[in-house]
């Protein structure tokens, strides 16, 4: 999931100002395979475990003083839709602990700051991504 330009980020009780691009990829973490009788080719896979991480790069436009630290824990949620209208908005909510802060500055794109979170599914077995209409 890739949502460019949200129109809110909010990650606790702090509001993310702009926010570039938010990110969530999917990794899996343990995969199981089985060939079969009759050929090299693999016949069945399953991917029990994933690792679903959360990338929000955000513009910085002067210092940042924002606490935000790994193992922190927090809801992060954003609205984001297909223009600037309310119509067809959708809201994603994600119950995440930062893993990683970090700052890159250059000349020609400014300065911004990556933030990247693991999402964590109340049950194990529920999707972390919640996505619903706004």
């Amino acid at each position: 999931m890739l949502v460019l330009n949200p129109r809110r980020v909010e990650f606790g009780s702090s509001t993310w100002t702009n926010v570039t691009s938010v990110s969530v990829g999917r990794t899996a973490r343990h995969v199981l395979t089985e060939w079969g009788d009759d050929g090299s080719h693999v016949v069945f896979a399953d991917v029990p475990e994933q690792l679903v991480t959360v990338r929000v790069v955000q513009e910085m436009l002067g210092d940042d003083m924002d606490r935000v630290r790994p193992g922190e824990r927090g809801t992060l949620s954003f609205v984001t839709g297909p223009n600037s209208s309310d119509a067809g908005t959708r809201e994603v909510t994600i119950d995440a602990v930062v893993r990683t802060v970090s700052y890159e500055t250059s000349v020609s794109r400014g300065s911004r700051r990556y933030v990247e979170l693991v999402a964590l599914s109340p049950d194990g077995v529920t999707d972390p991504v919640g996505v619903d209409d706004a």
